[in-house]
């Protein structure tokens, strides 16, 4: 005979918003930490839901998870069924109510069931007062937080570092700002959060997050770390994420032992990564500074996927309202396994009510508008119960993708045996490509003598290599005189060609920088220039990381157009908004679109674009002051 289920249900007032405490309260992976729960390990499951364990005195407790719902930020449950231990079944729900003074009534319930007598006999004194007053004091330490204006837990103990890690780290500390001409705050900031960040955060940094939550450059920082790497001190790890939940699926060390084909074991998908959305750079901590043993106290809850505003199981018929506390953007709610998506736009004067359906018609309707805090109704028309998953659409702009990396100079040059295994090939999206190439340098070597003229394209490597990495680009490769090179945006890309090649026509008014050879009077070169941007796929050639695709060959045939005295673009980068405004702004010139044919395209026309770049150009913020790895800014005399 079952045991009658026990409810605890707990009720608290606190002076901050259910939109300040949502990112405390939600995020039950800190939740449990802090309350002194133990962690959990995922254990291998036949059924759609994950199975866990967890040791409590001793004791192995496995249950089932069913998925978390939530609507943010005023509620979330989970319900869990138990195959060992003293609990049958537990159901957590929190909710969070506003109150006419700004502040939140938060009510927190468990319903448990107890498998047997000692289940039956312990939860009043476990649950009813350990449990309760864990609760209590977490949340109103959140309450504190929230106050103060943060969004993370405070709570964690402090970290313990590594046996002389102290010594290293400032010993490293002098290096990084010497040697590798990194910004001495920046270092300290990062030397600062070895030695004072809980466990969590360090066991998977993210450069562009703490950039933003240290007010820092997030280039300057991204850089920092890959020195801190290349000195010991961080080690780094490509994270493979779901296209749906985003959350980390798979980690590799080196991008030769990435697997791409990945299934996620939350959304029941397989799919392909891909270096521009599924592929992250994360960091951790080198052992010999700051050991950090991965841990997970929940793999469930709100705040593993912040982008999803709400989630919860329909059944067949239901209608379900939600209120719209989302920030404007572009949203679509989708159910796991089943292709259809349904879209909507949150924006400022819209409609203050919508209705979506749970999977799309013969003649699915118009995506909707809807306003901040208006009343959205879903509706599943199935036969069958189905998860409303409601999600932000836009990626987070704080992953640093590896599509950004690999176009990165600085990381080719101090991990150039990064490459994929040989065989693979991942696609990067899209990206500004580059083809230079020397006018008449056959004709310089006549005229000047072979060991002259080398010395000439030597130093022309060296600047475009400078010049390339200033705008955040990379060097493929080189062939002869020409260099190959790849970029995140088209305005980069061109502010590169036109540095180069201004310098390049009038090298007496724009002398070289300390670092660059000088072993010659200035003398002037034609540079051709090609650009185009598309998507292209990333392959192990040659043992280096490379870029093969229909973009990298029109890139390349656009070059040859080149006359040495232009720049050739395609239709693409003439219409990107960047490369419109760095045309206006700074006076290029361009002589119209010319429709040309391509070798190796047949009889396929193209539409191409010379630009010009003889007027003058003022020095800010076009001509940016580079920093240790880029080029400097070419002062005139």
């Amino acid at each position: 005979m079952p045991h009658a289920e026990q409810r605890f249900r707990w009720t608290w007032d606190f002076e901050s918003s259910p939109e300040a405490l949502w990112p405390f309260v939600s995020n039950t992976e800190r939740f449990n930490r802090d309350c002194g729960y133990p962690p959990v390990v995922v254990l291998p499951s036949t059924s759609q839901h994950r199975r866990l364990r967890a040791m409590v005195m001793g004791i192995a407790i496995e249950w089932e998870e069913h998925a978390f719902e939530w609507e943010q930020p005023w509620r979330y449950a989970v319900d869990r069924f138990y195959s060992s231990g003293p609990v049958a079944r537990m159901i957590a729900r929190c909710e969070l109510a506003p109150r006419a003074d700004g502040g939140t009534t938060l009510t927190y319930e468990l319903i448990m069931t107890p498998a047997n007598l000692l289940g039956r006999l312990a939860l009043p004194f476990s649950i009813g007062k350990q449990a309760k007053a864990a609760t209590e004091r977490v949340y109103r330490r959140y309450d504190e937080f929230a106050r103060q204006g943060l969004q993370i837990s405070q709570l964690a103990k402090k970290p313990r570092l590594a046996p002389g890690a102290a010594d290293r780290l400032a010993v490293v500390q002098r290096s990084l700002g010497a040697s590798a001409g990194q910004p001495a705050e920046l270092v300290g900031r990062l030397v600062d959060f070895l030695r004072e960040a809980d466990d969590l955060p360090a066991q998977r940094m993210r450069p562009y997050a703490l950039a933003d939550a240290w007010h820092a450059d997030r280039r300057d920082t991204l850089k920092l770390f890959l020195h801190a790497t290349r000195a010991g001190v961080l080690d780094f790890h490509w994270d493979v994420l779901c296209p749906h939940c985003r959350g980390a699926k798979a980690s590799a060390t080196s991008l030769g032992t990435l697997d791409t084909a990945v299934h996620c074991d939350t959304c029941h998908i397989d799919f392909t990564a891909n270096f521009d959305q599924s592929v992250e750079l994360t960091f951790t901590p080198n052992a010999a500074i700051r050991p950090v043993t991965r841990l997970d106290y929940c793999v469930g809850g709100p705040q593993v996927t912040p982008h999803v505003v709400a989630q919860q199981m329909m059944q067949p018929g239901e209608r379900r309202a939600f209120v719209l506390a989302m920030k404007p953007g572009r949203y679509r709610v989708r159910t796991p396994g089943v292709a259809e998506l349904s879209a909507f736009r949150v924006e400022p004067g819209k409609a203050a009510a919508g209705t979506l359906a749970l999977a799309a018609t013969a003649d699915p309707a118009p995506e909707l508008s809807l306003a901040p805090g208006a009343s959205l109704t879903l509706v599943n028309s199935s036969d069958a119960p189905r998860m409303a998953i409601v999600e932000h659409v836009e990626w987070s702009d704080q992953s640093t993708t590896a599509a950004e990396v690999t176009a990165l100079q600085l990381f080719r040059d101090l991990f150039a045996r990064e490459i994929l295994r040989p065989g693979g090939q991942v696609s990067v999206g899209s990206l500004t490509v580059i083809f230079t190439d020397l006018k008449n340098s056959t004709q310089l070597y006549k005229e000047i003598g072979d060991a002259p003229a080398f010395g000439r394209v030597l130093t022309h490597f060296e600047v475009l290599k400078a010049v390339i990495a200033g705008e955040g680009g990379a060097i493929v490769k080189t062939m002869g005189d020409a260099v190959m090179a790849v970029f995140p945006q088209p305005s980069a890309g061109l502010r590169a060609l036109v540095r180069a090649q201004r310098y390049f026509a009038q090298p007496e008014d724009y002398p070289l920088p300390d670092g660059i050879g000088k072993s010659h009077e200035p003398f002037p070169l034609a540079l051709k220039g090609g650009l185009h941007h598309g998507p292209c796929i990333a392959i192990n050639q040659n043992d280096r990381l490379d870029y093969f695709g229909t973009t990298v060959n029109i890139a390349a045939r656009l070059c040859a157009l080149g006359t040495g005295d232009d720049l050739v673009m395609s239709d693409v980068v003439r219409q990107d908004p960047g490369v419109i405004e760095l045309m206006a702004e700074h006076s290029l010139l361009g002589s119209g679109s010319e429709i040309a044919q391509l070798k190796g395209f047949g009889n396929e026309e193209f539409e191409v674009w010379r630009l010009t770049a003889k007027a003058e150009i003022t020095r800010s913020p076009f001509w940016r002051v580079g920093t240790a790895e880029s080029f400097a800014p070419f002062p005139k005399r």
